[in-house]
């Protein structure tokens, strides 16, 4: 009686077995059917909507490039007198600052002659030559690498406090 209930068991759970995979081969043809008929419908909603903006953009678009040429026409007469009024204002402009730029451009020239003594006066101290602080004869220029002090040293002094050939740059008064 033992054998009777062991096959018993064993056919049903071979049943069981057999139902599940079944059920289970089922489902998935399902599923992967399902699935290529979402994207067979997704690529047609895909290609109606791209047919639809098409039209749509068709349909705008001459009216939009109405709208933009009526707005061209009212607009310009506006642009044509804000142009007049930015040319008038610039031709005034350039009658009363012409004069006062053309002024100023002397005042480089002038602020060179002015601070030429306080440069050559300062530079030589930068340069490391205390002697030449004030010279008119310091040139400091660099040629090929090399430093031209002056004409009669062109490497400096012999002493570095004291230079036989040193000249004020500052101008002389009459009462010196």
């Amino acid at each position: 009686m033992d054998d009777w209930s062991k096959q018993l068991f064993d056919a049903f759970g071979n049943a069981v077995q057999d139902f599940t995979q079944q059920f289970s081969e089922d489902t998935e043809r399902w599923l992967d059917n399902l699935t290529e008929q979402l994207a067979s419908a997704s690529d047609a909603l895909v290609q109606t909507t791209d047919q639809w903006a098409e039209q749509v953009q068709e349909a705008i678009d001459p009216e939009i490039d109405r709208i933009v040429v009526e707005l061209n026409h009212v607009v310009e007469p506006f642009r044509v007198t804000l142009n007049a009024e930015i040319n008038y204002v610039a031709d005034e402009l350039n009658e009363i600052l012409g004069p006062l730029v053309t002024g100023l451009s002397d005042v480089d020239q002038w602020f060179e002659e002015v601070s030429g003594p306080f440069n050559s006066t300062v530079e030589p101290l930068l340069q490391n030559y205390p002697a030449c602080v004030g010279c008119r004869n310091f040139c400091g220029q660099s040629y090929g690498g090399n430093t031209l002090v002056c004409a009669m040293h062109p490497f400096g002094p012999e002493e570095e406090r004291q230079c036989p050939d040193w000249e004020s740059v500052w101008p002389q008064t009459k009462d010196q």
